[in-house]
């Protein structure tokens, strides 16, 4: 029994193993001065850290993907549960399956040609702006911070819809059935009964909306490329790297995956020790 079970985790082992010495050898560069002013790297300790924080691009960049997750968490979780609860109230299965391929349906666009799409909607002579007669400048300025997080909402949207709705399904019938009869209508059966039974769906959806932003990397760059008004921590980390500027880029990627980590870790522990009591 223990060889056949260390025959079926061994893939997994070697690819942790794998896995895992990359991420110390990417700490290790991050530990040392290693760019193109410095071709044979020498260790300086937490010194590429504390330039970084240094740094106003960093910084920003920061700040920036910060944003971002506060935007896609509340505007996502916000608009999923309004969508799916439209949904989940619709009576005819094939209006329903509908409705529900269409606003998942921006899911199976690669992030890639939704930035290209969108880059060239928001353009401002072929884009919305001629359509509508209108002159707002979406992808100039500030504006495109704005624009790009957007069209994230629009993205990712969907998924959330999923999430609710599988969980919406999940909530015993009597209890609607029992609501309707005491006399609640469908918004106060939605609010007090189903969304409140719904948590998990709230929490898996936003750790998943909180990963999205922050190793947000291909939308933002299709749409505007490495415009400093978009740059998340991803695009500030490949900018490092194509600059030879490795133990920046390794040091930022090392941020990414602690900010990643504090998310997931928790999530993972909490449904670990759900599902033991199960």
């Amino acid at each position: 029994m223990k060889i056949s079970l260390l025959f079926f985790l061994a893939p997994a082992l070697i690819f942790a193993g794998i896995l895992y010495y990359f991420v110390l050898w990417n700490f290790y560069i991050a530990l040392t001065n290693y760019s193109i002013l410095h071709l044979k790297p020498q260790f300086v300790g937490l010194a590429t850290f504390a330039s970084l924080f240094s740094d106003p691009d960093f910084v920003s960049s920061l700040e920036r993907t910060l944003l971002w997750v506060v935007i896609l968490v509340a505007a996502g979780n916000l608009l999923a549960i309004l969508i799916a609860s439209a949904i989940y109230n619709i009576d005819s299965p094939r209006i329903r399956n509908a409705a529900t391929a269409f606003f998942i349906y921006p899911l199976a666009v690669s992030l890639v040609a939704s930035g290209i799409i969108w880059r060239w909607l928001f353009d401002v002579d072929r884009g919305i702006d001629a359509v509508l007669g209108t002159k707002i400048l979406w992808l100039q300025g500030p504006n495109a911070f704005w624009s790009a997080a957007l069209v994230s909402v629009w993205i990712y949207t969907g998924l959330g819809v999923l999430f609710y709705l599988a969980m919406f399904y999940n909530v015993d019938k009597s209890q609607i059935e029992s609501a309707y009869i005491d006399g609640a209508n469908t918004i106060n059966v939605m609010l007090r009964v189903v969304i409140p039974q719904s948590r998990q769906a709230l929490i898996i959806a936003t750790v998943f909306y909180t990963l999205f932003s922050i190793q947000m990397f291909d939308l933002p760059y299709t749409m505007l490329f490495l415009n400093p008004f978009t740059m998340t921590l991803v695009i500030y980390t490949y900018f490092k790297f194509v600059t030879l500027y490795f133990a920046t880029a390794s040091a930022t990627a090392i941020v990414i995956l602690a900010l990643s980590a504090a998310i997931v870790v928790p999530y993972s522990m909490y449904g670990f020790r759900k599902w033991l009591r199960v």
